[in-house]
């Protein structure tokens, strides 16, 4: 019986992977594998019992994926039990009692049922008498880069309380060296909304680097400096994360450690315009795409096997010794490149999001990464910590600091170029947008709504629960591309 479920999954697995438009390619493997598959499966003891990666997190949860994303749920026939238990209890006791969530804990302190806030009010939602929390734009104010198209599909009505899990523990010393301040002499760099001391000034390339987050790579090199920081997965759903750093207006060089790249990074590259795209290397299926993308004017990429010792150096032989020179990078490829195109809309300082709420930390999971971020109000950033410890710069000790903070649920599927590699779904299907639900943290506020993107080379169009735009204060951006909801205090 364990056998013939184990193949059911694998078939179930199978048929969703093949969902994407680009895994056709993938069917052969997909047939391999599942031929090996079923051998293997009939000749284990054991068949709960898996292999794990050097750099992964122990599992915690049992996983499912759903239409929002892969979360942990309980065995469904516990559900039931649970169910005609509170039922039974309920009559027996002469009252009814409203389903709450468990450990959900109110980003304004206490426990609320089933999520809402004193009066039956929503997080995000309208306030007694209509007044919305926070200041609204001051007239004449408009945000320094074009704001998203407006989406015409309402806001998910169904979307969970703020706050979700166990409250952190606050003993714990999160708080590092301070952030490195961002250059505040003009409104002209288009990813943050701030100044520029590069030496390639305003006209410079966007240069997107693969930056590795396993634990032997930490801390990173440059990383504190990157404008704009994507973390999504690294392998499986609960192995090491990975980072997309997008470097434009910060004076840095030295980058790393510098990893393979993923079929997930082209559709968060092509709104950028036409960046200079650094990794390590890759498998061959992803090589190919890689190539096909940048005929297609997407980027240009610069690999460790194409480019070598002319932009990358190497501290040791491991994985994780690869290291690259952004400067070297622009100097070869900026003719081919481009600026990036403005990524977020800003707000002018004073203003904050018609529907936020007051914030100071976010704990949340990409893969198996557990890490999180602490308002600082010293410095006006939300600092980065991972494996219970400040993140910090190699070179200087400096924390990471971001201005916004943007944690996005998304959907994980195998790549289409190793089904063993998971890949976070920010790009559209066929006749289905992209889309998810969003938690923006910027200033000491957040802000709870969606996310979508309805074609190729979209924006990441945000929005809140009442289907207002989403902007943010100006400065560096992180945004994780998690599974399961992130833990806002």
């Amino acid at each position: 019986m364990a056998i013939a479920a184990s193949i059911t999954k694998i078939l179930q697995a199978a048929a969703a992977g093949l969902t994407s438009r680009r895994a056709i390619a993938a069917a052969p493997v997909v047939a391999v594998s599942l031929v090996v598959g079923i051998s293997v499966l009939s000749t284990r003891s054991d068949p709960a019992k898996v292999a794990t990666r050097e750099d992964a997190a122990p599992m915690a949860r049992r996983w499912v994926s759903t239409s929002e994303g892969v979360t942990d749920v309980a065995d469904g026939k516990a559900k039931v039990d649970a169910k005609a238990k509170a039922t039974s209890k309920a009559k027996a006791d002469g009252k009814t009692k409203a389903s709450t969530t468990p450990g959900g804990q109110s980003a304004l302190g206490g426990n609320q049922p089933g999520g809402t806030q004193p009066g039956g009010k929503q997080p995000g939602g309208k306030q007694p008498g209509g007044k919305q929390p926070g200041a609204t734009p001051a007239a004449g104010g408009t945000p320094s880069t074009t704001p998203a198209t407006p989406s015409t599909a309402a806001p998910n009505p169904e979307l969970p309380p703020l706050v979700q899990g166990t409250p952190p523990d606050p003993s714990l010393n999160l708080i590092g060296a301070p952030p490195e301040p961002w250059p505040d002499n003009c409104r002209c760099a288009p990813l943050t909304g701030m100044g520029i001391d590069s030496p390639f000034g305003a006209k410079g390339s966007a240069v997107a680097i693969k930056v590795s987050n396993a634990p032997r790579a930490d801390p990173q090199t440059g990383l504190n400096r990157a404008d704009l920081i994507y973390e999504e997965p690294a392998h499986g759903i609960m192995d090491a994360s990975r980072f997309l750093a997008v470097f434009h207006s910060r004076e840095i060089d030295t980058i790393g450690a510098v990893r393979s790249a993923r079929t997930s990074d082209m559709q968060l590259l092509l709104p950028l315009g036409r960046p200079i795209f650094a990794y390590a290397g890759s498998n061959d299926r992803t090589e190919w795409a890689v190539s096909e993308r940048e005929r297609d004017g997407w980027f240009v990429h610069a690999s460790e096997r194409q480019d070598g010792t002319s932009v990358y150096s190497r501290t040791d032989q491991s994985e994780h010794g690869l290291f690259v020179s952004r400067n070297n990078l622009q100097n070869k490829y900026g003719g081919a490149t481009a600026p990036p195109n403005p990524q977020f809309s800003f707000m002018d300082a004073g203003n904050q999001n018609a529907s936020a709420q007051p914030a100071k930390r976010v704990d949340l999971l990409v893969a198996g990464n557990h890490s999180g971020f602490l308002w600082d109000a010293k410095s006006k950033m939300w600092l980065r910590f991972q494996a219970g410890k400040p993140h910090v710069n190699k070179t200087n000790g400096a924390q990471i600091g971001r201005s916004s903070v943007i944690v996005l649920t998304t959907r994980y599927q195998g790549s289409y170029a190793d089904m063993n590699s998971m890949e976070a779904v920010t790009f559209p299907m066929p006749g289905e947008p992209a889309r998810g639900q969003a938690f923006v943290l910027t200033g000491p506020t957040v802000t709870q709504g969606t996310w979508s993107r309805s074609a190729d080379g979209d924006l990441f169009d945000l929005r809140d629960l009442q289907g207002r735009a989403i902007s943010l204060q100006r400065g560096p951006v992180y945004v994780g591309l998690v599974s399961s909801l992130p833990t806002v205090s």
